[in-house]
């Protein structure tokens, strides 16, 4: 049985008839299993902007407020997945990978999803967001 928020988020996945794969991390471990999405939450002109960039990526601000179309982008606490009441965007670089792991109702469950489910679910539109290496 999963923690009530973690719950939450394989009811979801069921009814979306996605097929993924849901795993809890110990508790000395602050890493997902692989390949990670860092959600990221700004407010935008009174908008709700969530950000998913790759976990070992920055948000690029300048980028942010051209894709939002927002004049000044302040960080917000980050809702639940998938992000109701929220526009998302979604970096580019997440389809580089086959799976990715998004944080699935705490800090120590996660989601193995296709990034195109990821987009799907979210209702994402992709941009470029992260500072370029």
């Amino acid at each position: 049985m999963w923690p009530p928020e973690v719950e939450r988020v394989a009811a979801f996945l069921r009814t979306a008839g996605v097929e993924g794969r849901l795993e809890e991390i110990p508790a000395d471990e602050a890493e997902a299993p692989g390949p990670a999405i860092r959600a990221r939450t700004y407010e935008c002109d009174g908008r709700a902007v969530v950000v998913l960039i790759p976990a070992d990526r920055e948000v690029d601000q300048e980028k942010l407020s051209t894709a939002a179309q927002c004049a000044v982008a302040r960080r917000v606490e980050t809702p639940a997945f998938p992000y109701r009441n929220a526009v998302v965007l979604v970096d580019r670089l997440i389809f580089s990978e086959h799976m990715m792991w998004i944080e699935a109702g705490s800090a120590r469950h996660f989601a193995a999803l296709a990034p195109a489910q990821i987009a799907e679910l979210t209702r994402a539109a992709t941009a470029d967001l992260v500072v370029d290496a």
